[in-house]
């Protein structure tokens, strides 16, 4: 089959008219119904039958279906990496993928910091998971990629940017630093185990002997913040978190203490073009900001 007739047959299979794909093609009623013809005679069967005045798609065609779904999902990735290339080139656009908990409110400072001195620029942000962003920043989704943790790749340049320190955050005990071995365990509100800082915590938490199946476990650090604010345990989480989620007890560090790594990451073979270059260094400077606040 040649494109035009895959798109006929895919409009179709959607829209459930011959009219209506027409015009979702732009093209004459007449014109979709002749394509449609001859993809028939060059399949050797038919791809929809006529009942009631509507077209039935054949056992054949509901075959075809997800192949053809594949097809589409294909086209929108390319088209998707073509435009991403196109703005690339203009030098007028960027697109920032970042963990959750960066952003409640470090990258949305950034972005307004760097819109206020560039208004022209198109900024496109993405609030996901770690490996998602890997993986598109692989695709030529992303430009850049802000995370906690190691990522490191083949094909991928990881810069360190801080050490974002852990602390606790329970709506029950007092103040001042607490010991991982103080933590009950029946309280405890884990991480995930695909998360970075859940990894450092689990082999914490079994050097303290403190179990590492939590009774509750959360992919987001944010998750697990509103858990404590609800009142449902105790939980350790990225100081950012502690610090911007709303109506948190005031968090208490660890003893002894642990951090976890901020990285931006971008593909190896591109240079980081001057845009990148000014969201790193306002980046910087935000969490110089925020780390300043935790130490007050």
């Amino acid at each position: 089959m040649r494109l035009r007739q895959i798109e006929v047959f895919y409009a179709i299979m959607t829209t459930g008219s011959l009219r209506r794909a027409a015009e979702l093609l732009h093209v004459s009623q007449p014109a979709a119904s002749k394509v449609l013809r001859y993809a028939e005679q060059s399949l050797g069967f038919a791809l929809f039958e006529r009942a009631g005045g509507r077209l039935v798609p054949t056992r054949e065609a509901r075959i075809m279906l997800p192949h053809v779904n594949a097809i589409f999902e294909k086209l929108s990735d390319l088209k998707r990496l073509t435009d991403n290339l196109r703005y690339a080139r203009d030098g007028h656009s960027i697109s920032i993928g970042c963990v959750p908990s960066l952003g409640l409110s470090l990258v949305p400072r950034v972005v307004q910091r760097y819109r206020a001195a560039h208004p022209g620029m198109e900024l496109t942000i993405d609030a996901l998971h770690g490996t998602e962003i890997v993986s598109r920043i692989l695709n030529h989704d992303l430009d850049l990629g802000i995370v906690f943790g190691d990522y490191s790749r083949d094909g991928l340049t990881a810069l360190h940017i801080a050490d974002i320190p852990l602390l606790m955050i329970d709506r029950e005990g007092g103040g001042g630093p607490v010991s991982l071995s103080a933590i009950d365990p029946a309280r405890y509100i884990g991480l995930s185990e695909n998360d970075p800082t859940a990894r450092l915590l689990d082999m914490a938490l079994d050097e303290a002997g403190i179990p590492t199946t939590p009774p509750v476990r959360v992919r987001t650090h944010f998750m697990a913040a509103e858990l404590v604010r609800l009142g449902g345990g105790c939980a350790i989480v990225d100081a950012l978190t502690a610090l911007h989620h709303p109506g948190l007890p005031r968090p208490r560090p660890l003893s002894p203490p642990l951090d976890v790594t901020c990285t931006v990451l971008f593909r190896a073979d591109h240079a980081l073009s001057h845009i990148s270059q000014n969201i790193l260094a306002l980046l910087r400077s935000e969490l110089e900001i925020d780390l300043a606040a935790l130490a007050e």
